[in-house]
């Protein structure tokens, strides 16, 4: 318990201090009027009640997952950054926490950020579906968890490049590991048609290089369920499963390769 509590003094101090931004207080204010007027923009696709609530849904799973991206980057790319800047590093790292204690409790203060940001916009978007005539379902319900995991996934990205870049740089990087993480699979999928269609060394290296990308890139779209939950489509709770252990592992590598290069780090 005594190495876990100055962990989770860092944490609560992540939290604090990211609950109080103002960018992220805005994004979620945009994710709840886009969830407001996804409405309109269900009215005016047309009368049936059942296509209005698939837009409805479609339009605010989609804002909570993009915005909260943003929001996860923007805040997680300059978590440990600004310590250093502040030089309020040399406090934190005076007590009984390495390196590796302080990145897992600038972790877990922003990933209970985003879980309460995410339970927020949830609650709105959930409000307008209600009034707009739908009935939640397990499978809506499914699809706000595994979006919030996707965010967890995309926190540890960030708290990464917080550690191995400059803040800007670090959302750049950030961002197009995030978008490149919903292609994944099809990155695989086209190194293998090329070797196939084409063939040669060129294409055999690019498959090789391609295939690396797969492996080393987050496969985001293990979490994407929102189109399966806003038309109903049935949800497997074994790919659920798989995808919590993927995330869980995922993290914890990137949680990992933060702490050896914050290691290395002379401040």
């Amino acid at each position: 318990m005594s190495r876990l509590g100055p962990v989770l003094a860092v944490a609560g101090l992540a939290f604090r201090e990211s609950a109080r931004n103002r960018v992220l207080h805005a994004l979620v204010g945009a994710t709840l009027l886009m969830a407001g007027v996804s409405v309109v923009f269900a009215w005016v696709s047309g009368d049936e009640p059942t296509r209005q609530l698939k837009v409805v849904a479609d339009l605010s799973l989609s804002a909570i997952a993009l915005l909260g991206t943003i929001a996860s980057i923007f805040l997680g790319t300059n978590l440990v950054f600004q310590e250093v800047e502040r030089r309020t590093v040399y406090t934190v790292l005076a007590r009984p926490l390495d390196r590796g204690g302080f990145i897992v409790g600038k972790y877990l203060g922003l990933a209970g950020v985003m879980a309460v940001a995410v339970a927020a916009m949830s609650l709105g978007f959930l409000l307008v579906y209600a009034l707009a005539g739908g009935r939640p379902s397990a499978g809506l319900l499914l699809a706000l968890l595994l979006t919030y995991v996707e965010l967890a996934v995309v926190i540890g990205v960030a708290v990464f490049f917080s550690v191995a870049a400059h803040p800007i740089e670090g959302a750049v990087f950030a961002f197009v590991v995030a978008l490149a993480g919903h292609v994944t699979a099809d990155l695989n999928r086209l190194g293998a048609e090329l070797t196939r269609e084409v063939g040669g060394l060129g294409a055999a290296l690019l498959e090789g290089a391609l295939y690396g990308a797969y492996v080393l890139l987050p496969n985001l779209e293990n979490f994407n369920l929102r189109a399966h939950a806003a038309h109903g489509v049935p949800i497997d709770p074994g790919h659920v499963g798989l995808a919590l252990v993927y995330a869980a592992v995922y993290v914890a590598v990137l949680l990992g390769l933060a702490t050896l290069v914050f290691r290395r780090k002379v401040l």
